[in-house]
């Protein structure tokens, strides 16, 4: 799915807003896994979120490039982490084929995002996940 919730018909806004007034978090971006933006908090411009989108994509590739080094061959990877001289960017899994990615300063509480982060990821996976619909009735009535 990689319709842009944001703007008018923002119905995840509420949710990626919540976690980036947590303290020392600048933003956070949900993207599909192919790089493209569907919303980001308020405290990120869009021409930003697409980029930071675009980049996560690729580094999340990595890190399912590097799974099998860290266990078997079907290794998941559930969250990779950046650090970096002034901040961290954790990105997450956060249903089929969408990624949860929030930049942080170098003070935040690396423990406590990453747990406010598993609640939103399951949270936006479950508003991202649509009922199979019956083909049974005119209008594909949903089951």
């Amino acid at each position: 799915m990689t319709t842009q919730v944001n703007g008018t018909g923002n119905r995840l806004g509420w949710m990626l807003n919540d976690l980036a007034q947590m303290p020392e978090v600048r933003f956070v971006v949900l993207l599909a896994a192919d790089g493209m933006a569907l919303a980001y908090s308020e405290s990120v411009d869009r021409d930003t979120a697409d980029k930071v989108a675009a980049s996560t994509s690729g580094f999340h590739s990595i890190g399912v490039a590097l799974a099998p080094f860290c266990g078997g061959a079907d290794n998941g990877l559930r969250q990779v982490v950046g650090e970096f001289d002034e901040g961290l960017l954790f990105v997450k899994t956060a249903g089929v084929n969408t990624l949860l990615a929030v930049s942080t300063t170098d003070l935040v509480d690396a423990q406590v995002v990453t747990h406010r982060m598993n609640g939103v990821a399951e949270r936006v996976g479950e508003e991202l996940a649509s009922p199979a619909r019956r083909q049974d009735g005119e209008g594909g009535a949903r089951s």
